[in-house]
């Protein structure tokens, strides 16, 4: 979300208008996305959207009281909006949740901001924050866009005004070297007026992208959808810390998913491709065995966790593959073979975490599409 700063220009009628917005944006995340569809990534947006409606508050509390402190800290809060949104999408996506270096920023921003407002080094601390946020933005672009949706024109807009604040970025280093765009005694001038109309911008677009995601899209490759979960993980976790404490290493966990479902949702219309998600789901759980726990991630994903050894986990898979290839499609151009790729991870390799077992097995099921699909991969071992 573009930062905003210490806008004494900026009018009450202006005010009033950010914070009515941003409060509206927080609660559709809130009502449409997080109450329906909670998970690890409509929490995580909502707390950062719940970060960005306190800054708007505080925004306006430093106008009333002329305070460059409170001005400060809402600038820090803001710009906080952008790692949480970053680390909502990588839960989205069912990648490794790189957690520390979004808390580190949300602690450390705004803190810092604050402590220098009424120093000299002020505009140089802001521009520092200020691009570290950018860095974030960029890294929320890149993974939007290799986000794989039946409808990529859902994730555009975000993706398009994240990039835009890096270049917002570029811009405020470049100004603060040749001095454009600052007025004397007034360093930040250019940038408040472009961060007034980026909140607005921000906000709206990160809203719509959140709730169509939590509750419309089907993520095609790369990992769950954060809002479709069906099982928060419980009953895996339960079953791995009962194996940890036996110090039963024979358990795996399997991410099998759908080979081009963009494919087979293009050749077979909605209809038949919602039998075909169907179909999907029924031959994986009559594949694996009675004593396998199974998590449906999307509708073209799912987590099984099962014992067994090596070699009883291999017939496992063939025979799970092999299901899956019986599926027919049906629709009036049924041209594309349905197909699964899994990965595969051992419990013990990841000391019995779901989170990093999940990974794991997420990254080993992406190689195995990038192969072309139709095979297994297991982590960190080469290819069958």
């Amino acid at each position: 979300m573009t930062p905003l700063t210490a806008p004494v220009g900026i009018t009450v009628n202006t005010s009033v208008t950010l914070v009515a917005l941003v409060t509206l944006s927080a609660a559709l995340v809130f009502g449409l996305a997080l109450m329906p569809r909670p998970s690890r990534a409509t929490i995580t947006w909502s707390v950062g959207f719940g970060v960005a409606m306190l800054a708007t508050y505080v925004w306006v509390a430093a106008n009333q009281f002329d305070s460059a402190p409170l001005r400060a800290l809402s600038s820090g809060l803001i710009v906080s909006f952008e790692p949480l949104l970053w680390l909502g999408i990588r839960y989205y996506a069912g990648k490794r949740p790189l957690w520390p270096a979004a808390v580190a920023f949300v602690a450390i921003g705004p803190a810092l901001l604050t402590a220098t407002s009424t120093t000299d080094a002020y505009p140089t601390v802001f521009r520092i924050v200020f691009s570290a946020a950018a860095v974030f933005a960029g890294l929320s672009a890149w993974e939007l866009f290799r986000l794989r949706l039946s409808a990529r024109d859902v994730v555009l807009p975000l993706a398009l005004i994240s990039s835009a604040f890096v270049v917002v970025a570029v811009f405020g280093i470049v100004a603060g070297i040749t001095g454009v765009g600052s007025a004397p005694g007034d360093e930040l001038r250019m940038l408040r007026d472009i961060n007034g109309v980026g909140i607005l911008l921000t906000s709206q677009c990160a809203a719509i992208t959140i709730v169509l995601l939590a509750r419309g899209e089907v993520l095609l490759r790369g990992g769950g959808r954060g809002g479709r979960t069906e099982g928060d993980g419980t009953v895996l976790r339960a079953r791995l810390a009962r194996a940890q404490r036996q110090q039963d290493a024979s358990w795996s966990l399997l991410d099998i998913r759908l080979d081009d479902p963009a494919d087979l949702q293009e050749a077979s219309g909605t209809a038949v491709f919602a039998s075909i998600v169907d179909a999907f789901h029924a031959h994986v759980l009559a594949a694996l065995p009675a004593a396998a726990d199974l998590e449906r991630v999307s509708d073209v994903q799912v987590r099984a966790l099962l014992p067994g050894t090596e070699e009883a986990v291999r017939r496992e898979l063939r025979a799970l593959l092999q299901q899956v290839s019986e599926i027919e499609d049906t629709g009036p151009r049924a041209s594309v073979r349905v197909s699964a790729s899994v990965g595969w991870a051992g419990a013990a390799a990841s000391d019995y975490d779901l989170d990093a077992l999940s990974a794991a097995a997420a990254d080993a099921a992406t190689l195995a599409q990038d192969r072309g699909g139709d095979r297994w991969e297991r982590a960190g071992a080469l290819a069958r």
